[in-house]
């Protein structure tokens, strides 16, 4: 269960940043986070705590319950 979260999060970080035109790296930089984290992220690879999520939120300038939209993500998850 957990693992289909963070893929979720994933995906949907990955959609925002892409649609903000934001870099891994900008992104990363904003947060205050290595890019590697960003991309681990992506992958669903990282558990963010709740803390990293609200900035990575403020950074996108999004709500914090987008990470966690089902019908935006790219793909479902299992």
């Amino acid at each position: 269960m957990a693992e289909d979260v963070r893929l979720l999060v994933g995906e949907n970080l990955r959609r925002l940043r892409l649609a903000a035109g934001v870099t891994k790296a900008e992104l990363a930089a904003r947060v205050g986070v290595g890019r590697a984290y960003i991309s681990g992220l992506e992958k669903g690879d990282r558990n963010p705590t709740i803390v990293t999520l609200w900035h990575l939120s403020k950074a996108l300038g999004v709500a914090i319950k987008s990470f966690f939209d089902e019908k935006r993500a790219s793909r479902t998850a299992k």
